[in-house]
This record gives structure tokens, sequence and C-alpha cells, in this order.
């Protein structure tokens, strides 16, 4: 018997969670209020410790929502009041996980207003960009809860909330445009401010600009594009030059080249050092004498003046033509395809590439967009008489563009004759079909 009662005592003392203690009606009043500062209480088969000031944090974190406005203090009482509580009260806060989840949204929170920030801050307040800048930090500030937006700052939050208008005005835009010249070394960086204030214009704001005034800024647009092409036409030739078996005749012709082009085109030309290295005699080449070989010419080649089909691999059709002084003749190659499409060469007199060997002819059509190349020793070749590429069974109103080295479409030399679309062209190109 006095061993079972030990058992009993040891109980008690070991599991005092287990014991509910209810006041008698003799207790006094002091042993009730003593009692109900700490108790206990059952639920689905467990019992959990709690007093008042454990029931205030669980309460505060229940009370917590990262959606609103108020995220941030409530956030801060309940972290405030878990920090008050002993050691052994914190062990009975049943939803501390939720408390911790809250603190790394508010790190992710504070991370994304400071991303905003930066984003607004990284345009000067007097550059043309800086209403776009706005705009766009603005449509991206909206899309965040009010809890986010507490993070931002209030000077952020002042400018994105606040009505603003484009630092410019039609008068000066009109003007700029109208004052743009291809002949400044700025012409360029003219063009694209123009174009960006005319945009910002157009886009934020409901105005007219006088008639003609887009189609000055696209023109000047197309004389850029014009300017980007003839500057890599010639880092393209720079480029080509070897020290093996480039002759001072190259190097001179490359350097004819880029003298030929405006000082705005000349700017655009990254590798002129290599042609200046060349030109001052830093590499020893070979004489024209010593380059001259006889040309290896094709057995298979098409005979001008008559029909050739032309081999198909894929989508892809190939042909060669001989170039040497022995070949040079006054007819015109036809080279024909089995998919409605016929390439007409004009003669050899016509073109412009003085060098002799084969050339490679190349026509490939993947639905609507047509590639036509022709290469000479590896070099594209040029004609003055137009390359004429031949469509066949097209509908009548469908018209043809010419896709440029930065994709974009261009005007394209074309003629419709009843069934046949006849692409003109003197060089190698890339051309789409536009079915209307």
């Amino acid at each position: 018997m006095k061993h079972q009662k030990s058992l009993a005592l040891f109980a008690l003392v070991a599991l005092p969670s287990l014991i509910f203690t209810t006041p008698t009606t003799s207790a006094s009043a002091a042993d009730i209020s003593a009692n109900s500062k700490t108790a206990y209480t059952y639920n689905y088969n467990y019992y959990y410790y709690y007093n008042s000031n454990v029931s205030n944090v669980i309460q505060l974190i229940n009370n917590i929502n990262d959606t609103v406005s108020s995220f941030q203090p409530t956030l801060e009482a309940a972290n405030k009041a878990y920090n008050a509580l002993t050691e052994t009260e914190k062990q009975y806060v049943t939803n501390y996980g939720t408390l911790s989840n809250h603190q790394q949204t508010r790190v992710a929170y504070r991370r994304l207003a400071t991303q905003i920030e930066e984003k607004l801050a990284s345009v000067e307040s007097t550059s043309i960009n800086y209403y776009q800048n706005v705009i766009e930090t603005r449509d991206w500030y909206n899309t965040l809860n009010a809890a986010q937006k507490s993070f931002v700052s209030a000077d952020t939050q002042k400018i994105l909330t606040s009505s603003i208008a484009p630092n410019t005005s039609v008068d000066k835009v009109v003007n700029k445009i109208q004052l743009l010249n291809s002949s400044r070394i700025s012409f360029h960086k003219d063009v694209a401010e123009a174009r960006a204030e005319y945009n910002a214009l157009r886009r934020f704001s409901n105005v007219s600009f006088p008639s003609g005034t887009e189609k000055l800024l696209l023109d000047a647009e197309q004389l850029v594009l014009k300017d980007k092409a003839a500057a890599k036409e010639v880092e393209n030739a720079i480029a080509a030059l070897s020290p093996k078996t480039s002759t001072t005749q190259d190097v001179q012709a490359v350097k004819t080249a880029f003298e030929a082009l405006t000082p705005v085109q000349q700017q655009l030309v990254p590798n002129v050092g290599i042609l200046v290295d060349y030109v001052n005699g830093k590499y020893k080449l070979p004489t024209k004498g010593n380059s001259i070989k006889t040309p290896i010419l094709s057995d298979t080649a098409a005979v001008p003046g008559k029909n050739t089909a032309m081999s198909k691999s894929r989508n892809t059709y190939k042909t060669k033509i001989n170039v040497a002084d022995s070949e040079i003749s006054s007819e015109r190659f036809v080279l024909t395809t089995k998919a409605n499409m016929t390439v007409i060469v004009p003669p050899l007199g016509t073109l412009v590439n003085e060098d002799s060997g084969v050339m490679d002819i190349q026509l490939t059509r993947n639905l609507n967009r047509i590639t036509f190349q022709a290469t000479l020793n590896k070099k594209p070749v040029e004609f003055v008489a137009d390359i004429e590429v031949i469509i066949e069974n097209l509908p009548k109103d469908a018209s043809i563009v010419r896709i440029n080295e930065f994709g974009d479409q261009e005007p394209a030399s074309y003629i419709v004759n009843d069934n046949q679309h006849i692409i003109q062209t003197k060089t190698s190109g890339i051309f789409q079909i536009i079915r209307n």
C-alpha cells in the first residue's frame, strides 16, 4: 500500500497538466483569484497549458493580415508581446509558425518596395523618358496590395499617386522633328530622342500633331536604317581582310568604301581601327600578281541563255554559275524550280564583283517567306541590273516586303504581271509575302 501511494504522488508531480482543479464553494475569494491566473483546458484528447499572456499573443497573431495596410503595426504588436513572454510561456504559443511566416513576408515586402523605389529613381526627372518610367512604375505599384504598398517610402508614394505630365510639349517635339538633319553627327541620337518624346505625348496625352509630322519622323528613321546598313557593309569588308590573302588593292578598295561613307555612317563602323592598321602597313600583304589563280569552275553550272533546273534539298533550291573572263556573255540565266518560282539572273557583264570563280545561287521558301542568296567566293554579289525572282499563282492583291538585317519590314521592288509577282533586286535578300 505504501508503494502504491508513492506511485500516485509521482504521477501528480510529473504530470501537472493532467490535473484540473475546481474551487470548492467554501474557498475564499483570494483562492479563487489565485486559481484564475493559471488554468488548464482540454482539447481533442490533448491538454494545453496557457495563461492570459499566452492567450493574448495567440490572439494578436491571429489578428495579423498580410494584405491590409495595418499589417506592419499588427505584426510589430504581436512580435513585441511574444518577446515579452517567458521561455516557458513561449512554448505554448500554438501559432508561432504563423508569426514566423509573417516575419518572412515582411522581408519580402521590404525587398519589393526597394525594387520599386530603385526603378523610379533609375531615370532622372529631367530625362525624356522620365514620364514613361513613372507610368511604368505606377502600373507596377498599382498591382500591390495595401500591405505591400505600406512598405514603399512616403516620397515614392507621393510621386506615384500624384498627377504628372510629360516634360515636353507638342511644339517642342514638332520643332525637333522638323529640324532633324541627317548630316549632323548626332543625327541618330536626335532621331531616337524625337521618337521617344513623340511616343510619350501620343501614348499618355490626348494631343494631335500637324499633318505630316510622323512621316518626317519615319523618313528620318529610314535614313538611320540606311546609315546602319551602309556602315555594316564596310564593317563586313574590313572583317574579311586577311594578312595572308588580302592584297594592297583589296585594302585600297575597302578604304575607298569607308571614305565614301558620310561622317554619320563612318562613326558606326566599329572596326575602323583594323582598317587603319592595314592602310598604315602593319601587315605585309601579298601582291596582286602573286594572288592571281586560275579559278576552278563547275562542270554542272547553269548555261546562259538556257533554262536550268535548280537542284532541290528540302525546301531549298540550288545551282551554280561560273564567273570568269571566258564565261562573260550578254545572255541571262533562267533558273527554274518545281515550286512555281523562277530566278532570272542578269548577264555576268552587269556583275559588280570583279572576282572569278563559282557563284552559288540559293532560293528557299518557308511558307510566305522567300530567301534569295547569291555569293561569289563566299562574298555577297551585286549586279547593276535587276535579278528577278518570279512567284506564280499568288492572289493579285498580295504584296511583298523586304526584311532587313534588323528583322524590320521595308518596301520591296516588285511588279505584278497576270498571275506572277516579280521581285526585283540587285543583291541577296529576304522577302515576305503579305496576303491581304
